[in-house]
């Protein structure tokens, strides 16, 4: 039997205005938030850059592209596919899906499928991103914050992308229980990483797929750094598994020590889709490489989804009356009902935190 909605709180307007419309227009497929005082940072999953946008008194405007290819030695030739987005202690995460896709079917009105070309998929490598930037003070723009390839003794950094991905792929592509799925593609129960939260060197990232068994998965490792800002991840990789009645990982969001996240449907199938809470996430890190606990979450909040749009992608932290905590869900494929056309805007659902 499903359960009931939550009601949301209140909402909030992102507006992208005028100069975000284009080829790259996020405006219908965000799918990654983060927050640094009044800076928020949005991800889409086309393009290769970040939009950024100012808190104002009746929502979040301002809009201003960042090309992260200005800042780090991307492979440019697709889409990055930014699916995570995170700060912690003055740094922007950003994570790319390290998915393989499809190539999209025929011209529209064709209903033919070459079937040859259809069984090709792309390559990962532009989508294979997990970097972290420095957050400087915007001088043009008192009070907001932007990322940066060097501030202070700070430097940007990623994991370098080699000709099959990167460090992180190479090592799923290895995992024994991860192996199988590498050779899928996305949204058919193939890798699709969304979702990244940050503590310290402590990195994890959700899984939209594969879902095993009915179990999500969560990754977790350490990031270090050298002094030029180059990431690598020394290992081991660990799986921590996650009973969240069948659903996926679409975000992730830490709060303190708890982490929230974003669950829902791991194929492009409308479904479900519910935030839980891991309390004390950070007192609780992975023990064992193989041997490993099922996670139970606590299902806090169930989410409104549309059929054909509407779809919770990603998740903004903010700061409610009197302490409290807010939650923002950010929707791909937002309804019609959201959008506020002139001004580019999005309408999104707030959650007061319990």
């Amino acid at each position: 039997m499903p359960m009931p909605i939550t009601p949301p709180d209140d909402s909030l307007w992102l507006y992208l205005g005028a100069d975000a419309a284009g080829g790259d227009d996020p405006t219908l497929d965000l799918s990654a938030a983060a927050r640094h005082g009044d800076t928020l940072f949005l991800g889409s999953d086309e393009g290769v850059s970040l939009e950024r946008l100012a808190r104002g008194d009746d929502g979040w405007s301002g809009h201003q592209r960042i090309v992260l290819g200005d800042i780090l030695p991307l492979d440019t030739s697709g889409e990055a596919d930014i699916e995570g987005l995170a700060e912690d202690d003055g740094w922007l995460w950003v994570l790319g899906s390290h998915a393989r896709t499809r190539p999209k079917i025929g011209k529209a009105g064709d209903d033919r499928i070459d079937l040859t070309a259809f069984a090709g998929l792309k390559d990962t490598r532009p989508r294979c991103v997990l970097a972290r930037l420095p957050l400087a003070p915007d001088p043009e723009a008192p009070g907001l914050v932007l990322p940066v390839a060097a501030y202070a003794d700070r430097r940007a950094g990623m994991l370098r992308q080699t000709k099959r991905g990167n460090r992180l792929a190479a090592m799923m592509a290895r995992d024994v229980l991860l192996k199988p799925f590498t050779k899928i593609a996305s949204k058919e129960g193939g890798v699709d990483l969304e979702g990244i939260a940050v503590a310290g060197n402590r990195v994890a990232i959700g899984m939209r797929g594969p879902v095993i068994q009915n179990y999500a998965v969560l990754l977790e490792f350490e990031a270090v750094f050298k002094k030029t800002g180059r990431m690598t991840i020394p290992g081991p990789l660990h799986k921590r598994v996650l009973d969240l009645n069948g659903l996926a990982i679409r975000d992730l969001k830490r709060d303190r020590a708890d982490l929230l996240i974003l669950a829902g449907p791991t194929t492009g199938l409308d479904g479900p889709c519910a935030v839980y809470r891991w309390a004390d996430w950070l007192g609780d890190p992975a023990r064992d490489d193989q041997r490993v606990r099922r996670h139970r979450p606590e299902r806090i909040i169930e989410l409104p989804y549309g059929i054909g749009d509407d779809h919770p992608e990603g998740l903004v932290l903010l700061d409610g009356a009197e302490g409290a905590r807010d939650l923002v869900v950010v929707c791909d494929s937002p309804a019609k009902e959201r959008l506020d056309k002139a001004r580019r805007g999005v309408r999104c659902d707030r959650f007061r935190l319990r």
